[in-house]
């Protein structure tokens, strides 16, 4: 009789076999899953990831004014703009504009919109301090933009993509978004997560023709952040081409559409005016919004284009300098334009146009510009809807967790002079 061969031989591959076929079975559930939840699934993951590269950058902080002895996490919450807006949320603004011995404005809590600390102190209501209270506002705000990227990259790329496309180019742009460079933001007491909840919400409305209710989310946006002008841009350019496709079809934009089209467009023009008004309203003094702006810059006032010209020439020379902006922005502008981003649809495309010429004109380009840039968010659909190129996520989202290290602990590790705020 002879003997029996060694099970070991059949019994590895079955083991492989059994755990691949576990791994397709979790991937059927995931993929089961609402896209909502599993949006939510990778922005809570994101968050925790942030929150430890947070932590870390806590235990090599140097002591000063700002910091304990040994700072831990919250305590770097409430670094640099979180500073304005904890003064804003426990003791309000100023009744008039602070000015120097010179008699020039001063930097204060003006500059700084309110809507993101007035949410935080209803929570300080609750006994929660305002580091907490201005994350946890952060947080929930981010939760629902992240939710809100996925939902409006998903109408629009479906009105123009095959289905797996859309579902591939939303799904990048809503992980791209949760785990970008300065998603750090959205969890510390910045006005960043409110006013991308907002964005994408008035985005979700103007995509489903509802005016009414998107003239209201741009005014709520008004005191949020100074971005109303370039969304005053995309609402002409949609109503343009809506009246453009209507008399196409023979059905001329009239009656209640007229009307709730022409509220939309008086709400988005107002919403760029609110805050400067009411800061007028509060201070006494018509500029006052503008004239603390300015005390942010150098020569005390807000200058047109010339600081991008001038850091470029710092950084890079005087010739290299502007013509790698120039090429930059032309270059931007190309694949905006372009037939691969057309996907994106009118609305995103002219969003993306207008807010980065927006930047180009108003802001210095410092350490702030990498958080602002995340209202880009439409861009990163584009990596998700070519199928040949199926690690192209994956290596997208590695190259941004890097990078989140790199600028969490550039900026954060920093603390600011002793002497600001003044």
């Amino acid at each position: 009789m002879s003997a029996p061969g060694p099970p070991a031989r059949t019994a590895a591959p079955r083991r492989a076999g059994g755990r691949v076929r576990h791994r397709e079975r979790l991937l059927l559930r995931w993929l089961r899953l609402p896209a909502a939840a599993r949006v939510l699934a990778v922005y809570a993951l994101a968050r925790l990831f942030s929150a430890f590269v947070l932590a870390e950058v806590a235990r090599f902080q140097e002591p000063s004014d700002w910091t304990p002895q040994d700072p831990g996490y919250a305590d770097l919450l409430v670094l640099w703009d979180a500073t304005w807006y904890r003064a804003i949320a426990e003791d309000g603004y100023p009744d008039a504009v602070p000015l120097g011995a010179d008699g020039d404005p001063l930097q204060s809590e003006l500059a700084f919109y309110p809507l993101a600390p007035l949410l935080a102190r209803a929570l300080m209501s609750t006994g929660l301090p305002f580091a907490w209270a201005g994350s946890l506002v952060s947080l929930a705000a981010g939760a629902a933009a992240a939710v809100g990227v996925h939902a409006v990259l998903l109408r629009a790329l479906s009105a123009r993509c095959p289905p797996g496309a859309a579902r591939r180019g939303a799904w990048s742009a809503a992980v791209l978004f949760c785990v970008s460079p300065p998603s750090v933001v959205l969890q510390v007491p910045y006005t960043e997560g409110p006013a991308l909840a907002l964005l994408v919400a008035f985005l979700l409305l103007l995509q489903r023709h509802r005016y009414l209710p998107a003239a209201g989310v741009a005014l709520a946006l008004g005191l949020t952040r100074p971005v109303a002008v370039p969304l005053s841009v995309v609402v002409v350019v949609h109503l343009l081409l809506r009246a453009r496709d209507g008399r196409r079809r023979g059905a001329v934009l009239g009656g209640r559409d007229a009307l709730r089209a022409l509220v939309l467009l008086g709400a988005s023009g107002v919403a760029g005016l609110l805050w400067p008004l009411t800061a007028a309203l509060l201070t006494g003094r018509a500029d006052a919004y503008t004239a603390t702006m300015g005390a942010w810059r150098s020569g005390g006032q807000v200058v047109w284009l010339r600081p991008w010209w001038d850091v470029s020439q710092y950084v890079l020379g005087a010739v290299a300098g502007p013509v790698l902006l120039v090429v930059v922005v032309a270059g931007y502008a190309v694949v905006l334009l372009g037939r691969r981003a057309a996907a994106l649809g009118a609305d995103l495309r002219t969003w993306c146009l207008a807010y980065a010429g927006y930047l180009l004109l108003v802001l210095d380009p410092f350490t702030s510009l990498f958080r602002y840039l995340v209202f880009l968010f439409p861009l990163g659909a584009l990596v998700g809807l070519h199928p040949r190129r199926r690690g192209a996520l994956q290596a997208w989202v590695i190259a941004s967790l890097a990078l989140q290290v790199v600028w969490t602990a550039w900026l954060w590790r920093f603390s600011p002079p002793a002497d600001w705020p003044p």
